[in-house]
This record gives C-alpha cells, sequence and structure tokens, in this order.
C-alpha cells in the first residue's frame, strides 16, 4: 500500500495549500456564506474550499496516474468537472435544484458512457438506469451533508479510506489511486473546515466529492469473492449519507415539504436535538461511518448467507433510527437563537410555543409584566417548573435550608430572562443584536420609549409581532397568539427555502 503514500500526500498538501488562496479568492468574489437563522455560523465563511478539493484529487490522480486509466480517467474527472463547475456556478449565482440534477444525470450518462457503469444485472439499459440512480442519488447524498462543520469532508475521507483498504485488498489500482487522492484532499481541506471552520466547500465541493464516491462505489470489484456477499459493500460503505437523504426525504414530504426545501432536520441536527454538542454529533457520524465502513470488509470475505443475513439485520437497525430519528421535531439553534420581548399581556400563552421551536429561549420583560408572569416564565424555563413554582410560593414563609435543594433544581433554566426597567440593560441590548428570531408582544410605542424600538428594527433577525400596532412589512411578520406556533414553523420554512449564498458587504 506504500506506493499510494504520494498520491495522498499530494492531494493533501495541494488542499491545505489551495484552501487559504480560496478563501481570499471568495471574498475578493463575494462568494460568501452569510449567517441565517438556520445557520450556525455567526460571521461570512468563505465558500470557495471546493476548489481546493476539486484541484487536489484531480492533479494528484492526474500526476501519478497510469496510462491504461485514461479512457475510465476521462469519464470521471469529466463528470466530477461538470459537477464542480454547477456547483461553482450555484454557489455564485444561485441554481434551481432540478437544473443540478439534470446535471447530476449528464454526469452519470458521460461517466457511463466511458465504461463506469454498475454491472449488476448484466443488461445494458436495467445497468444504466441503476447507475444514473446511484450517481445522482450520492451526489445529492453528500450536497445535503455538507450541514455542519467538518462534516461531509470527514464523512469523505472515511469513505474513501475503506475504498481505498477494499480497493488495495483486492489489488485494483486504478480504484485505490483515486480513493487515495480522495482522501489525501479532504483531509488536507478538513483543517480548514472542522469547527469553528474558516473554510466551506459550497456546493462546487459537495457535488465532486459525491460524484466521485458514486464513482468509487461503482468501480470497486471483487472479481474472486462471490457478488452475493460483495454487492452490498458501496452501500454500507456510504450508508451514513444513503440514511440521511432518506431521512430528511422523508419528514419533509411527511409534513408537506419539498425534498428539496433546506432546513436544520438532517441526522447531525436530531443529534444535536437529542443532547449531544456539534462537535460531538459530527463524530458521532464519523464513528458510525467507521463501523459500517468495516463492517462492509468484514461481510465481503463471509459465505453468502451469513453476509446477506448481516446486512438484513443492519437495514432494519437503519429502519429503526430512521423511525426514531423523524420523531426529532427540528428547532432553532444559536446563541441566543430565539428572543421573546413582553409586557406580559401574552407571555405564558406563547413561551410553550417558543420553548418547544428552540432549547435556547431569551425572554425580556418591561416594567408592565406583573410579578406573576415573570414567576411563570421562569418556570416554564426551567426544567423543572413545579419546583419553581413551589419554592417561590412559600418562599415568603419559609427561609430554610431545607429550600436549597429544590431552589437549586429550579434554577436549571434552559434559557434567560432579563427585566428592564426605564433604560436598556447591555445584556438586553446585546441579546437583540445577536438574535436569530425576535417575537414582539408590546406595543411600538412602549418599545420606543424603552430603546427597544430602534434595535428590533436595525436586527437582522426574523420578527414576529404579536401586537397589532407594529406594521407588518418584509422585515416583520403578524402572528396571533394562538397561532404563533404555527407562523413560527412557516415562517422559518419559507426562510430556509430562500437561504441562499449571498454577496459580501
Amino acid at each position: 500500500m506504500t506506493q499510494y503514500l504520494p498520491i495522498i500526500l499530494a492531494s493533501a498538501v495541494l488542499a491545505f495549500l489551495v484552501t487559504p488562496v480560496t478563501r481570499w479568492l471568495a471574498r475578493r468574489a463575494g462568494m460568501v456564506d452569510q449567517p441565517g437563522i438556520r445557520k450556525a455560523h455567526r460571521s461570512a465563511t468563505p465558500l470557495l474550499g471546493g476548489l481546493a478539493l476539486y484541484l487536489g484529487v484531480t492533479l494528484a490522480f492526474i500526476a501519478f496516474g497510469q496510462r491504461d486509466w485514461v479512457t475510465e480517467g476521462i469519464g470521471i474527472l469529466g463528470g466530477a468537472t461538470l459537477m464542480f463547475a454547477t456547483g461553482l456556478w450555484d454557489d455564485r449565482f444561485g441554481m434551481p435544484a432540478r437544473l443540478k440534477l439534470a446535471a447530476a444525470v449528464v454526469a452519470a450518462l458521460f461517466l457511463s458512457a466511458f465504461g463506469v457503469r454498475v454491472q449488476l444485472f448484466n443488461v445494458l439499459w436495467a445497468d444504466g438506469l441503476l447507475t444514473v440512480v446511484w450517481v445522482v442519488g450520492i451526489t445529492n447524498a453528500a450536497n445535503l451533508m455538507d450541514n455542519m462543520d467538518g462534516l461531509a469532508a470527514g464523512l469523505t475521507a472515511v469513505a474513501a479510506i475503506i475504498f481505498f483498504v477494499l480497493a488495495a485488498l483486492e489489488g485494483q489500482g486504478f480504484v485505490a489511486s483515486l480513493a487515495a487522492a480522495l482522501l489525501g484532499s479532504a483531509l488536507g481541506f478538513l483543517f480548514y473546515n472542522l469547527a469553528p471552520a474558516v473554510s466551506f466547500m459550497g456546493d462546487a465541493g459537495s457535488l465532486t466529492l459525491g460524484f466521485l464516491l458514486a464513482a468509487l462505489g461503482i468501480k470497486i470489484r471483487f472479481l474472486e469473492l462471490p457478488l452475493g456477499s460483495t454487492w452490498m459493500a458501496p452501500i454500507l460503505v456510504l450508508s451514513v449519507f444513503i440514511f440521511d437523504t432518506t431521512l430528511v426525504t422523508l419528514s419533509r414530504l411527511r409534513r408537506g415539504r419539498s425534498p428539496f426545501q433546506g432546513g436544520s432536520d438532517h441526522t447531525s441536527h436530531r443529534l444535536t436535538q437529542l443532547g449531544l454538542s456539534t462537535p460531538r454529533a459530527v463524530l458521532t457520524l464519523y464513528v458510525a461511518a467507521v463501523a459500517l465502513g468495516a463492517t462492509a470488509i468484514v461481510l465481503t470475505r463471509l459465505p453468502v448467507p451469513a453476509a446477506n443475513l448481516i446486512f438484513g439485520l443492519l437495514v432494519a437497525a437503519g429502519v429503526f433510527f430512521l423511525i426514531l430519528f423523524e420523531r426529532v421535531e427540528p428547532t432553532i439553534s444559536g446563541d441566543p437563537a430565539l428572543v421573546l420581548m413582553s409586557n406580559g399581556a401574552h407571555l405564558t400563552q406563547v413561551l410553550p410555543a417558543l420553548t418547544a421551536a428552540s432549547r435556547d429561549v431569551t425572554v425580556i420583560v418591561t416594567p408592565q409584566t406583573s410579578p406573576a408572569a415573570v414567576l411563570e416564565a421562569v418556570a416554564q424555563l426551567s426544567e423543572d417548573g413545579e419546583a419553581v413554582r413551589a419554592v417561590f410560593a412559600g418562599w415568603a414563609g419559609s427561609h430554610g435550608l431545607r429550600d436549597l435543594p429544590l431552589l437549586q433544581r429550579a434554577l436549571r433554566m434552559r434559557g434567560d430572562l432579563h427585566v428592564v426597567d426605564s433604560d436598556l440593560t447591555p445584556e438586553a441590548a446585546d441579546t437583540l443584536q445577536r438574535a436569530h428570531v425576535i417575537v414582539v408582544d408590546v406595543e411600538a410605542s412602549e418599545a420606543e420609549s424603552l430603546g427597544l424600538h430602534k434595535l428590533i428594527d436595525q436586527s437582522a433577525a426574523l420578527k414576529l409581532c404579536l401586537a397589532a400596532e407594529w406594521q407588518p412589512a418584509d422585515r416583520y411578520r403578524r402572528a396571533a397568539p394562538g397561532q404563533l406556533a404555527g407562523e413560527l414553523h412557516r415562517s422559518l420554512l419559507h426562510q430556509a427555502a430562500g437561504r441562499a449564498k449571498t454577496r459580501a458587504a
């Protein structure tokens, strides 16, 4: 395997050295990803990292490739170039999803025309159709997987390692070389893409990586092993990508949304909603990919009945986790994610809808808010609301230490609460400036008297106004208190669907 080390090193060094250049070029060209409601990053991040990935793979593969790989190499690198160009155009100008899918179909047909196609049925049209479905599916899956720092690049590196090992064991120099080039390029870029990422690969990178992974899955061959034990190997190697695409597609269709509409409903997001931090969610998916990839290697060496039985059990486990994860409702993340500014009129009525939409809710209450409403807000933001109510209800007549354990339980809040008097506190002002969503439950005149109106007006957050005095416009959306949950959900979907890479200021 040492003969492939130069390819790995060359592609890694190329991607590592070119990425800082792409960051400069991206800022010059205005190709940056701006912060938004469904995004974790808080500053504009360059989007041109895909160029470093593309150059790392292609140049290393061309430099160390062999002449007898030319025909199929043209098919693979030509299709990858088409996907890179498609993604680059999307990153710069935007592109409808149907056009990206059409480009993937053309790339798959180009790949097949140069002899790189699935050979499962030994019927030209059937294998050709399966090739197109596989290439389009995996390419789109990698594009969808680029939703968290380090995720798509890291999972690509894991898949490339597994394909490299499988190819090296089978003596397939072509596949091993391509996998080595892809591995090195992903690792070189990953240095800049791990959280907190300073460079994004954009669609130019994710579409290219997805196409190359699909090509590797097609090209891997097991000539000395039975097809019954090896046909599932590429599926297992790329199963994390396949699982995530299946999850978001079914979830969005069940909720009446287009599968091509963006949102924080991927596997990685649901792991964070279950309590994992972002780095741990990414690491969890890395571990899952390594485990499933190692299983793929083992299954190719097992008898046909045993291999298919284990694969069937893994599919059943996948269906179980698919059902489990699909029930986890997407929430808004951020620091802070969601801010409610209230005078107490509808505070206790709307707060449950907000805490259901986000684990990070900050409440700003005005002097008109009654103490009872403030207490109820604290209770609803706490992990144990009954403990809060019990402590404060009996506090006037009890000052002993026997209440201390109950008070400690009560102070485990899932958000924050600010009380403003005649002057706006610096903490409240900073919270409004950084918020992703602001729900306004005060009249405009009251907000202006407290110095809040200008801050709300200037904020880039999505703003929902419960009071009738606010004039709705593009930056303000009217919502009735009893319909806040539905209006919040629709507004977020609207913004997610319209999210785009925008020019730098």
